[in-house]
């Protein structure tokens, strides 16, 4: 054989092994706006960078995240991406971090996300045979309210407040504060708001224009400056589907995009008219703070929040800001 028709040769078996070492992956993807909404836009810059890593990645959207997150289960798709509430049922851990006042600033965001990046925190986000590989931040939640004057812990008693996808932390912190709870789901929520059957809904800036929030504001309601917790979609795969390496990719992944992530959020709260925000005083803060904390050691004694999550979070507050009360005593 000559030369010219062993490279040839060499060539074809090299592309041909390259060809089947790409491996096609599922991910049942939740985006409320469906094909062309933002989570699927976002996602879009992943495509390329997962096929150097062998993986060619499938995102199928889903506007229920209810189904994506059944059909996941049914083995229809090898990774589901799914807002923290539903991802607390696989993983514990990666679902916590979404818990109430446990993040509240850009910096701790930063360094939770960071943390979870090192090849050591798989451990942590494995859960049987599941992990979660991603959180993305969508932003501080806040209180969007119809009435301004619901705007500290004693104003929210005899309101009705959204229970999203039976949320535990929204349901416990209706009962704590004496207010109805009222069961939603991301396709009834805002509907529920803009129809004036709830009061209080804690929603990211990025939900304002998206599900069109300022019909249940009216001329009467605000959104509280308070950040009570940053809210969270996290991706979550069937461990073994993928490379051993795909999570800590994957979160070192969102780690770099995290400058984009944090200005389509600045863009977001930007948008949101100045009218709408209701100033919250240092008590009411304090208060709010306090009462977040309540709910986080409730839940914690209940099993329904990780307690290794929540140290992580704690010990992130308090290196900023060790002066707190609260870091006297561990969570």
């Amino acid at each position: 054989m000559n030369l010219k028709k062993l490279l040839i040769l060499s060539l074809t078996t090299a592309v041909s092994a390259s060809c089947l070492a790409i491996e096609k992956k599922k991910i049942c993807t939740w985006d409320p706006v469906g094909k062309s909404g933002p989570v699927m836009e976002f996602y879009s810059d992943l495509k390329p960078k997962a096929l150097a890593w062998g993986l060619d990645l499938e995102f199928i959207a889903y506007t229920d995240e209810k189904v994506a997150s059944n059909d996941f289960k049914a083995g229809v798709c090898d990774a589901t991406h799914l807002s923290a509430i539903l991802s607390r049922q696989y993983v514990p851990f990666g679902g916590t971090l979404d818990a109430i006042g446990g993040i509240t600033t850009d910096s701790g965001l930063a360094k939770v996300l960071a943390t979870i990046a090192n090849p050591k925190a798989g451990k942590v986000l494995t859960n049987g045979q599941y992990e979660m590989v991603a959180s993305f931040p969508v932003g501080s939640m806040f209180a969007f309210v119809n009435d301004r004057n619901i705007n500290n812990v004693a104003a929210f008693s005899g309101k009705k407040i959204s229970v999203l996808n039976e949320d535990p932390q929204a349901h416990k912190l209706a009962d704590m504060a004496g207010a109805s709870p009222v069961g939603t789901s991301l396709a009834t929520f805002s509907g529920q708001f803009n129809n004036g059957n709830i009061d209080i809904l804690l929603m990211p800036a990025l939900a304002y224009n998206t599900f069109e929030l300022y019909h249940g504001l009216g001329e009467n309601g605000g959104i509280l400056d308070h950040k009570m917790y940053y809210g969270m979609l996290q991706t979550v795969i069937r461990k073994s589907a993928f490379p051993e390496d795909f999570g800590t990719r994957m979160r070192k992944y969102v780690v770099n995009r995290l400058k984009d992530i944090n200005k389509l959020v600045a863009d977001a709260e930007a948008e949101i008219p100045a009218k709408y925000w209701i100033k919250t005083d240092q008590k009411t803060k304090d208060e709010l703070e306090k009462f977040s904390r309540e709910i986080r050691v409730a839940l914690k004694a209940e099993g329904k929040m990780d307690a290794k999550a929540l140290k992580l979070l704690w010990k992130i507050r308090c290196a900023e800001n060790p002066e707190k009360s609260e870091c006297a005593t561990p969570e």
